[in-house]
């Protein structure tokens, strides 16, 4: 037992702070996923750098190396207005702005989460044990160790394991989320700690962040209006906004809410087809194009329409109340000069000419009148003829 604690300790001791953090790395790494999941993110990613990062429009959660701790007692400023100043805080304000040596263009789709500063070194020296007793179970025929030496330290080696396992969400708990309050303030960062007993760190992040209205599942026509009401009102002052051009400004702008990803917004463009109740006061319209020959909107759709549109595409259009009803009455009183134009039309046209007069005593029947209309009898003759001998 001495002998595989002697070398044990001095594995340990042996390891550097960089092996150290590349085997928490490849922990994390198992907790990282690419595309949409029940999780809620499109992606999370291990990032150190800024580049490590992609710039994609659907929300990342950002796992931040183990270099970029977060401790709450780092903070500048006024107690009114404070300033968070970890390493964790300043490089995830980084990740937002930038990438690489680029603008980040989709800077409302990241969110990071950070190591705890004072629980990290639990976490690392549970690593530490981890891999010298790995080290140990490897090497045990090369040192001479006996069966039950090696058995024993395969037993220390399965403790340590369990030990990381519980150690790396009590560690990895801090949320740092970028956000605005308005388009005139800097970013600045809300902190919040991810809850939940059980789940990936990307599944007790999301909980928590859904909670707290950060990561946004679902948005209904009212509240898009209301966005297109406050924030984007610049925006929405031509009279309308391409779906292409909406999704951007979501995905952009740190001051919107932020959606999980577009199919949140396009259900909730969608909705408004449906909705009638009062839908002019919060609610807008859908068209698929505008005809700016005539000033016109193509395929214009109202709420209480029977047709909402069969896909969103980069150019369907959200038109506003305004202009929509303007339209709509516009519509409405072409189509009634129409019609009203081809009724006058029928009044005026050439009248339906008599049917031809039969002979006296002369049964009506089409072949008659196909004959009277020749002006012949029933016998070919001419009907004057007809009528002068009777005569």
């Amino acid at each position: 037992m001495a002998e595989i604690d002697r070398v044990a300790h001095e594995f340990a001791d042996s390891l550097s702070t960089e092996r150290i953090q590349a085997e928490i790395v490849r922990r994390l790494e198992q907790h990282c996923t690419t595309g949409a999941d029940e999780t809620g993110f499109e992606a999370v990613h291990v990032v150190d750098t800024t580049s490590g990062l992609p710039d994609q429009a659907e929300v990342q959660l950002a796992i931040l190396h183990p270099r970029h701790l977060h401790d709450p007692a780092d903070v500048h400023g006024s107690l009114a207005d404070p300033v968070v100043t970890s390493a964790a805080a300043e490089q995830t304000l980084r990740l937002t702005s930038t990438r690489g040596a680029q603008p980040r263009r989709h800077r409302n789709a990241v969110i990071a989460l950070a190591a705890d500063a004072h629980h990290y070194p639990m976490l690392a020296a549970g690593v530490r044990e981890f891999l010298a007793w790995s080290h140990v179970v490897t090497m045990a025929h090369a040192l001479g160790l006996p069966d039950e030496a090696a058995h024993e330290a395969l037993v220390w080696k399965d403790a340590a394991e369990n030990d990381i396992g519980n150690l790396l969400p009590e560690t990895y708990f801090w949320l740092l989320i970028p956000g605005q309050g308005s388009p005139d303030e800097p970013l600045a960062l809300r902190v919040l700690t991810a809850e939940g007993a059980s789940g990936t760190l990307a599944e007790r992040a999301a909980l928590t962040l859904r909670t707290e209205g950060e990561l946004v599942t679902s948005r209904d026509d009212h509240a898009i209006r209301s966005d297109l009401d406050g924030p984007l009102t610049s925006r929405w002052r031509t009279g309308h906004v391409s779906v292409g051009e909406l999704w951007e400004l979501y995905t952009s702008l740190p001051y919107l809410p932020r959606l999980r990803d577009r199919s949140v917004l396009e259900s909730g463009l969608v909705s408004a087809i449906a909705d009638e109740l009062d839908w002019q006061y919060q609610g807008f319209a859908l068209a698929d194009g505008y005809d700016q020959r005539k000033s016109s909107y193509l395929g214009l759709r109202l709420p209480g329409d029977d047709q909402p549109p069969e896909a969103m595409r980069e150019t369907t259009l959200v038109v506003r109340p305004d202009r929509a009803v303007e339209q709509r009455h516009s519509d409405t009183a072409r189509a009634a000069l129409d019609r009203l134009r081809t009724i006058d039309h029928l009044d005026h046209e050439d009248p339906v000419p008599p049917l031809p007069r039969l002979a006296q005593g002369e049964t009506l029947t089409p072949e008659a009148l196909m004959a009277a209309s020749r002006g012949l009898d029933d016998e070919g003759r001419p009907t004057g003829d007809r009528e002068r001998s009777a005569g």
